[in-house]
């Protein structure tokens, strides 16, 4: 026998004893209900029935591979950005003689260090994380943490990136001390990996570590201190993005819907007569070798035969709308990421701008500070010393065509040269400001110290000239006045 249902039994004050009964009160008794609609009387809404599902999507290397490899957008969304961020280079900034600045930019590039680095930056946003380990020589112990002053003339040798699924395993021991700029991070990183050809540990000192998009202090734990793939956020666009194309392509295949009316078919269909069955297919498989555009077609005089066609009207809306939801969850302008805008659609000026906003804001987060690590590691190495006002400064994320260099030229140099013809400025300050709007307009780079200087002293020159002038005409003037003074006294006497 089944368990019986007990009853609610229901007490002088209206208060029942079974939880199933005063939960359909209360859905029952909800704020809002529509009986006809089936709302709060007893059923959620299918609103209300969403929900949503923790995936970590970043765990599914297989997937993670197969859409770089295979699919365009998810390639672009993990390398645009990424080359947008290093593209343009940076320059060091720092007291040191200009020829020194050179030869660490030269081991720079001659290490193909800037390829490995890029190289990392990619991985750590399709992996969530990426390791770039530098390669010095007479550096026995890895699991040290590394001293500068060790480092010996032209001793580092590049550098070889190791991703977070590629054999490397973040220690249980964290950095401890406050000062540490890797404080709360690992200690130390177990790498496997086929370069090495043993398993190595390394002081966290001694690798550059990047990250992907970053998570709240519980999720990091979860992901070993990693990140998590810029694909995650984005996959759920990007499936339903494929799966509309997927069905437009096979729609191609029914835009012309061929339909045969045949007389007495449905009576054969529902007698099940086998013979009439197989003279109707015999007949369709022949028509169908038959059917070209310029071919006959025969049928029976009582048959008839017509061509349905499908219309694509609105399937193209509904494709760009999924193109936008990829742009913004991927924070990249659809005509960069797609190479196309949508109709009627145009990133502007503005939404260019916002873009360019996002990749220095993601180059300060997530590039200074491997880069900064990296350089010092390099100018030890070729110069034997490390300049405490050593900095990297990022070019312009985003260079100007000709004609907006020209523009903005023209505005910046409109105030310069007003003030000239006004006379509030000098020749040696007109290009001493010209010169210094090189970097912004990449124009009057050929104006030398020296140039400024011959102005200078053609402005002191003619200051000094015009002093005199004016000086000379003041002495006239008095000249003048006195004469006349005295001019006059003489007539006074006379009279």
């Amino acid at each position: 026998m089944g368990r019986r249902r007990k009853k609610a039994q229901t007490f002088p004050n209206g208060i029942l004893d079974s939880k199933a009964e005063v939960t359909s009160v209360k859905r029952a008794l909800d704020a809002y209900s529509n009986p006809a609609a089936n709302l709060g009387v007893g059923a959620n809404n299918l609103v209300q029935t969403a929900c949503y599902v923790m995936q970590r999507f970043t765990w599914d290397y297989y997937t993670l591979n197969i859409l770089f490899r295979d699919n365009w957008i998810a390639k672009a969304i993990i390398e645009k950005p990424a080359n947008e961020m290093i593209k343009n280079g940076f320059e060091i900034h720092s007291e040191l003689d200009p020829d020194k600045v050179t030869k660490i930019m030269q081991v720079w590039t001659q290490t193909k260090s800037r390829d490995r680095f890029l190289e990392c930056l990619n991985w750590s946003r399709l992996y969530g994380g990426c390791l770039l380990i530098p390669m010095i020589e007479n550096q026995e112990d890895m699991s040290k943490p590394l001293d500068y002053d060790t480092i010996m003339p032209d001793s580092y040798k590049g550098c070889f990136t190791v991703d977070r699924w590629c054999g490397v395993s973040p220690s249980l021991e964290v950095v401890t001390d406050i000062s540490d700029p890797e404080f709360g991070q690992p200690e130390y990183y177990i790498v496997t990996s086929a370069p090495l050809n043993k398993a190595i540990k390394i002081h966290h000192s001694r690798v550059i570590k990047m990250i992907g998009r970053k998570l709240p202090y519980w999720e990091e734990i979860a992901e070993s201190y990693w990140g998590a793939s810029e694909l995650e956020h984005v996959y759920t666009e990007l499936k339903k993005r494929d799966d509309t194309s997927a069905n437009i392509s096979f729609l191609i295949f029914l835009a012309n819907i061929r339909v045969f009316s045949m007389e007495g078919l449905g009576q054969a269909i529902t007698l099940g007569d086998q013979d009439a069955l197989n003279r109707v297919y015999q007949t369709m498989q022949s028509m169908n070798r038959l059917m070209c555009n310029t071919g006959t077609f025969a049928i029976d005089k009582d048959d008839s035969f017509t061509t349905q066609q499908y219309s694509f009207t609105g399937i193209n809306d509904v494709y760009e709308s999924f193109m936008l939801d990829i742009s913004g969850a991927a924070e990249i302008p659809v005509d960069k990421l797609f190479g196309r805008s949508p109709t009627g659609f145009n990133s502007g000026e503005e939404t260019l701008q916002n873009y360019y906003d996002t990749i220095q804001e993601k180059q300060e987060t997530y590039v200074r500070g491997p880069l900064e690590k990296l350089i010092r590691i390099i100018t030890m190495s070729a110069l034997g010393k490390i300049p405490d006002d050593l900095e990297i400064v990022f070019n312009p994320v985003r260079r100007p065509s000709n004609m907006e260099k020209a523009d903005l030229a023209q505005k910046m140099a409109q105030p310069i040269y007003d003030g000239y013809q006004a006379g509030i400025y000098g020749k040696g300050t007109v290009l001493r400001e010209l010169k210094q709007q090189t970097p912004v307009t990449n124009l009057f780079s050929n104006i030398t110290d020296e140039m400024i200087e011959q102005a200078d002293k053609e402005d002191e020159e003619e200051k000094q000239n015009k002093e005199q002038e004016e000086a000379e005409l003041e002495n006239a003037a008095n000249e003048a006045v006195n004469g006349s003074n005295e001019n006059e006294a003489e007539e006074e006497k006379n009279t």
